[in-house]
């Protein structure tokens, strides 16, 4: 039986300064800080049931440590490590509990320079009995979250010298279903939009602006409730002066958008709202062509061409 990959599961980054990117992460953006381990904090979004969506760790500078997808089943972990070797790639073992709450797992370079990480088993967080929600389908209490808190980690964009290939790869090793794509007047592909689950985008996998861009990644997205959600995040980053890079709707996948970035490392997060599911098993890609529209984005712009590399 073949591997296969349930969803996207966490993204874990290097900042230079964990106290300042905790007040970002944690105090403005709104997620749950559910457990400190020396220089390393595990964060999750609100109506998240598994131990962190993200981990931050200090470091000399501000980095991508690896992004991680959670498999279908346990068995699958060492599929994908043979499928990996087999193609020359180095596959390093990651023993459980080395990241916080989560079972063993494998970490690995992609052909294109990206850090992947393939697990299974992730614990779910225990908050304190004061904390804790009565409801037994609910972490935390809500009123003790921020009110603009987002809901779960939702896609990550990740730019590439060659997003063609970058995606194919990414589809043909790892399994991942193309949801739309978008190609430019000459032939070439800017970008593909790829899911392992029903949601309409996982990985957006972009052609990058420039080699020094590349291999990297632009953001980090967590799905909101409503459209208020965004303008209401976006009162509060003003207010506590962090930069927003673009609001608005996308064309590709629909969703709307408010981009705002941790000015202490300079990683950036979107706040998306809506989009789509895909529950037919016969999806057909969406195709978009340059020129079908004015722009990529339907409403907005975004501004912040520039992306955090890995470490």
């Amino acid at each position: 039986m073949s591997p296969e990959l349930s969803r996207l599961g966490h993204v874990a980054l290097e900042v230079p300064d964990l106290e300042a990117s905790l007040r970002f992460y944690r105090d403005s953006v709104g997620l749950e800080e559910v457990e400190r381990e020396g220089d390393t904090a595990y964060l999750r979004a609100v109506e998240e049931f598994d131990h962190h969506s993200l981990r931050l760790r200090e470091s000399g500078s501000a980095g991508v440590d690896h992004i991680g997808w959670q498999t279908e089943d346990q068995q699958s972990i060492d599929g994908f490590a043979e499928r990996l070797r087999d193609q020359g790639i180095d596959v390093a073992r990651v023993e459980a509990g080395e990241e916080r709450g989560q079972g063993e797992a494998i970490r690995f370079q992609v052909p294109h320079g990206h850090e992947f990480e393939i697990y299974h088993e992730m614990e779910k967080p225990d908050p304190p009995k004061e904390r804790r929600s009565k409801l037994k389908n609910k972490s935390y209490i809500s009123a003790e979250t921020s009110s603009i808190a987002p809901l779960r980690v939702d896609h990550v964009q990740i730019w590439d010298t060659d997003a063609f290939e970058a995606a194919e790869w990414m589809q043909e090793t790892l399994g991942l279903s193309v949801m739309e794509y978008y190609d430019q007047k000459d032939g070439s592909r800017w970008g593909t939009f790829l899911s392992a689950s029903k949601n309409k985008i996982e990985a957006a996998v972009i052609q990058g602006e420039s080699d020094d861009d590349c291999p990297g990644l632009h953001h980090i997205a967590f799905t909101s409730e409503s459209a208020e959600d965004l303008f209401n995040a976006a009162d509060t980053m003003n207010e506590r002066g962090y930069p927003i890079d673009g609001l608005g709707q996308h064309s590709i996948s629909r969703g709307k958008f408010l981009y705002v970035r941790d000015d202490s490392s300079g990683h950036r997060v979107e706040f998306n709202v809506r989009g789509y599911l895909v529950f037919d098993p016969n999806w057909e890609p969406i195709a978009w062509q340059e020129g079908d529209l004015d722009d990529r984005q339907w409403i907005g712009e975004i501004r912040g061409l520039d992306t955090v590399k890995y470490n």
